[in-house]
């Protein structure tokens, strides 16, 4: 996850408010923001977690560090490849 260096509103959520209003349903409309945002924080907060209880259970083993590494390498190398092969297809 990366913090936002400003924040932004989600247009999903402006459309859904936008409409409600438009509906002259503006109190439903805010209900249904605030259980947009508490649905998208309840999924951001367990990816989080998620990924700290599964850095925690990684530790034990003693092969992650080499596998870690490779698997870097190995990421990095697909990343450049799908940006060529995406590159080539949009000069095409």
């Amino acid at each position: 996850m990366v913090l936002p260096e400003e924040l932004q509103p989600c247009p999903s959520a402006l459309v859904l408010l936008l409409s409600a209003v438009a509906l002259h349903q503006a109190v439903y409309g805010m209900l249904l923001i605030i259980a947009f945002s508490l649905g998208l924080a309840l999924v951001l907060v367990s990816l989080g977690l998620l990924a700290i209880y599964a850095y925690q259970w990684l530790k034990r083993f003693s092969f992650i560090g080499k596998l870690q590494k490779k698997l870097s390498v190995i990421s990095a190398i697909l990343i450049i490849a799908t940006g060529f092969l995406l590159s080539a297809s949009a000069v095409n």
